[in-house]
């Protein structure tokens, strides 16, 4: 078992629309079964579950124009031991920026996407823990990055200021500490129902996560 990371705040950006994954199947992906053909948990569950322990809050990030999303956070939200940060949002930079402002952190913030449930739990635990108040720290793998990301507080102002979809990519553009991780679940997010890995599919990530 691993300590919270102290001053830290995981943030798990859930408040886009899915658009892609409702034009094919009309339904909210993160409440999706995680792996394809199958009665699986949902993707936002899976995603979760790898954060359980790792921050002293863990705050998932929605649209208050999602009831079916927040019904079922009302329903899990004490058994995972989550806070819900309500947003009006014009994208993901400007939800960041809503989410930060009302949940402050000394160290930092380690910021999720609700659509990328194969990130081992390792290697969450492995960026949390690489933290510091003035860094940013992104994991690689294979020489691409990927998420979540650690984002120190001495970034609060810059935060702040994003607006639209544009996220924090700008702050990624600087000096930032790569994080080589051998986990290809750092890359793959659910953006269609094809995205999602079939059953065999996942030990075959399983196995890929064990090359060193």
């Amino acid at each position: 078992m691993h300590e919270p990371v102290a001053g830290l705040c995981a943030l798990v950006m859930a408040a886009g629309q899915g658009s892609r994954y409702r034009a094919q199947l009309d339904v909210d992906k993160l409440l999706a079964p995680w792996l394809a053909e199958s009665d699986s948990p949902p993707v936002l569950l899976a995603t979760l579950i790898a954060l359980q322990g790792v921050a002293e809050r863990l705050v998932v990030v929605a649209s208050k124009d999602n009831p079916a999303l927040l019904d079922w956070l009302d329903c899990h939200a004490r058994e995972l031991n989550i806070e819900l940060c309500l947003v009006q949002t014009r994208g993901l930079g400007h939800s960041l920026s809503q989410a930060v402002e009302r949940y402050p952190a000394s160290r930092g913030w380690l910021v999720a996407l609700g659509d990328m449930p194969y990130v081992r739990p390792e290697s969450v635990v492995r960026i949390a823990g690489a933290m510091t108040e003035d860094n940013l720290v992104v994991p690689v793998f294979r020489g691409q990055r990927g998420h979540p990301r650690g984002i120190g507080s001495r970034h609060y102002a810059s935060l702040r200021a994003l607006d639209g979809d544009s996220g924090a990519q700008g702050l990624f553009s600087g000096p930032v500490l790569e994080l080589e991780l051998a986990d290809p679940g750092v890359l793959q997010d659910i953006d269609r129902p094809q995205d999602r890995l079939p059953q065999g599919g996942l030990s075959s990530l399983i196995h890929q996560c064990s090359i060193p």
